[in-house]
Parts: structure tokens; C-alpha cells; sequence
């Protein structure tokens, strides 16, 4: 009797150890980890998620995203590693992924971090200040999507443009295995993230931009999934650069010496002065046009890294080219992302409503 027990107890060690084992593996080749919650108690019931995806498939950190779903949707994460072993699920660009595909499809939204586009690995924490807001977005059935760029420190201008529009390609060519609704998928960013926010939003419905003889690939190449596009449809923009070369002249407020120039510098490849070609071609406000979607814009009065005539600029452009856009200047707000000004409450709120304002007239609009 003795012997049968330490039999079974050996049998359930050696299985447990060896779905861990299976587990690693799956999650070394293909970088996809699982779980509920983001790790904070106060959102443990929302949602279930991936995390670290590939979007790319080249394997570096620059170009991973974590999907978050709504508690609504059939994702069985419990037993993802195990049943994989199996069962046959969907299989997204070499990640196994257990997702009941239904008839009903979700609307998206994607979240850039700010880092003066130096990191690499902000998707993490890139949810953080906005938490309420991102609650109430997953209760209404939403599907958020946190993603990485490559850095300047390795990768200048276009790289992380193109890192966007890359991951923006991989969740609409996935989109039927991850009910993602194609119709409607939203972009917001905070500083840097902000800028490339509004830049995918600018260039929704262009391919390619021409300036001085000098032509622009707007897409890219990377990943799989050249066929799609990478439209978006809707634009939040918290306090982003959007015309690099009047960073210095904003009147209201004057930056600080140790912000000036250095970020922009390793962004585009070079000092602001020798590399005006790439100035031009990565401001948002350069590739306006009739397909842009409506913006919604946050900026404090008080910003010293980013001034607020930055999204004055990109806001009056939007209106004089009768493109739809939204400016709320926060009037003790500065530059961060623990800014109680900033990310107060009614902000959160307009946020959402503006979202989900967008997301309901795409649906009259189909």
C-alpha cells in the first residue's frame, strides 16, 4: 500500500514536472507567457491575457506585445501548455493560441509607452496610470494590446514607425483567431508613444511620402503580414511631439536645457540642423490627410519636456484641414505619467467616452 502511494505521488511529481518543463519550452520558442490580472490586485479580475508575443518573428524584445482580453471572451489560459500537447488550437505565427472563435468580434485598442523613444521593454508598465480607464474599456468588451518598439539607442527613424505599423499588421492578419473586430482598432501613447500614436493616425490611408526628392516607405517590411494594412481609426494622443523642429519655440513655456535636442537627435539619426529631411518626414502633422481619424489630445500647461503648443499645433492643423480633433489642456499638468493632473479621473473619462464614442459610430458607419 505504502509502495502504491509513493508510486502515485512519484507519477503526479514526474507529470507536473514535466508539463513545467513543456511549458518553458513553449514559452522559450515562441515568448508567449499566460495568465488573469496584471500582476496589481486592484485589476486581478481583469483580464485574462498573452504576454510577450513576437509580432515580428526575429525574436527581439524590441518587438513583443501583450493582448489582454475581455473576461467575456473563451480564452482558456489554465491549461494553454498542457492541452497544447493534445489538442489542435490556433496556430498564430508559430504561437499556439486557445481561443474559441466566436461570432461576435472586439474592438481594439493599442497602447505605446513614452520613453523619448529610447526604450525597448515599456509595455509592462505602459497600463499603469490609466488603469481605471483600461477596467472600464475591458467591462465594455475591449481588447488592449501593450506594445514594444525597437530603441534609438540601436534603431533610429523609421525603425520604430515601422515597428508600430509592423505590430498594427499582426493583430489584423490574426484578427479572426483572436476575434479582434478590424473595423475599429484605436491607438493611444503617452510622450513618445504619443507622438508615434498620432503619426500612425496621420498616415492611416498613405503608403508612402515624398519630401524634397526623398521617398518614404510609411510601412515598413517586418513581419508576415504585408497584405494588411495598418489604418487605425481612432487617435488619444497624451502630450506627444508632433513638429520635432518647433520643440524649442513654444512661447508659453520654455523647455528645460538638459531636454533639448538630445532625444530628437538620436530619433532621427543626427543633430536637428543636418538631418531636416527626416524632421519633416517624422512629423505627424506632415502626413495629414482626408483619411486621418479623429484625434483626441491631452497636454499640461506645464509640460517642460514636451510644451503644449506641440499639440496646439497638431490639433489647429487637424481643424484647419477639417479633420476631426480634440484638445483638452490640463492647466497644472506636466510631463509624466504619475501626474495626478493629468491622468485625473474626468480625464480618464473623457478618454473613454471618446473611445467608445468612436468604436459605436464605426458600427452605424459599416
Amino acid at each position: 500500500m505504502i509502495s502504491s502511494k509513493i508510486f502515485s505521488i512519484s507519477n503526479k511529481f514526474l507529470l507536473s514536472f514535466f508539463c513545467i518543463l513543456i511549458s518553458l519550452s513553449l514559452e522559450s520558442q515562441w515568448g508567449i507567457a499566460y495568465g488573469a490580472g496584471w500582476g496589481n490586485q486592484d485589476l486581478k479580475s481583469y483580464p485574462n491575457f498573452f504576454k510577450s508575443i513576437d509580432y515580428v518573428g526575429d525574436g527581439i524584445n524590441g518587438h513583443r506585445m501583450d493582448i489582454y482580453f475581455p473576461s467575456t471572451m473563451k480564452v482558456n489560459l489554465n491549461n494553454i501548455f498542457i492541452d497544447a500537447l493534445n489538442k489542435n488550437y490556433e496556430k498564430i505565427d508559430n504561437v499556439i493560441f486557445n481561443i474559441k472563435k466566436e461570432k461576435k468580434k472586439y474592438p481594439c485598442v493599442i497602447v505605446i509607452y513614452g520613453s523619448a523613444w529610447r526604450g525597448n521593454s515599456g509595455k509592462d508598465g505602459s497600463l499603469n496610470h490609466i488603469k481605471n480607464a483600461v477596467k472600464k474599456l475591458v467591462k465594455n468588451d475591449f481588447i488592449i494590446v501593450t506594445v514594444n518598439h525597437r530603441s534609438t539607442n540601436s534603431d533610429a527613424f523609421p525603425a520604430q514607425v515601422h515597428d508600430i505599423k509592423a505590430a498594427i499588421r499582426f493583430l489584423k492578419g490574426n484578427a479572426e483567431a483572436l476575434n479582434i473586430d478590424t473595423n475599429f482598432i484605436a491607438v493611444q501613447g503617452y510622450s513618445s508613444g504619443g507622438h508615434l500614436a498620432a503619426f500612425m493616425g496621420a498616415t492611416t490611408g498613405k503608403n508612402k511620402f515624398t519630401f524634397q526628392g526623398n521617398e518614404m516607405d510609411l510601412n515598413g517590411s517586418l513581419g508576415n503580414h504585408l497584405d494588411q494594412n495598418s489604418d487605425v481609426h481612432a487617435v488619444v494622443d497624451w502630450y506627444g511631439p508632433t513638429d520635432l523642429s518647433q520643440m524649442d519655440k513654444c512661447p508659453k513655456i520654455e523647455r528645460k536645457a538638459s531636454r533639448r535636442g538630445d532625444a530628437r537627435s538620436a530619433f532621427l539619426g543626427g543633430p536637428i540642423e543636418e538631418n531636416k529631411v527626416n524632421v519633416q518626414m517624422a512629423n505627424p502633422i506632415t502626413h495629414l490627410n482626408s483619411n486621418t481619424p479623429p484625434f483626441l489630445i491631452f497636454h499640461g500647461a506645464k509640460d517642460t519636456a514636451v510644451p503644449v503648443c506641440q499639440s496646439e499645433i497638431l490639433h489647429n492643423a487637424m481643424i484647419n484641414k477639417g479633420l476631426s480633433s480634440k484638445l483638452i489642456i490640463e492647466e497644472d499638468g506636466v510631463h509624466s505619467g504619475t501626474n495626478k493632473k493629468m491622468f485625473a479621473q474626468k480625464n480618464l473619462d473623457i478618454m473613454t467616452g471618446f473611445i467608445i464614442d468612436q468604436y459605436n459610430k464605426s458600427k452605424t458607419s459599416d
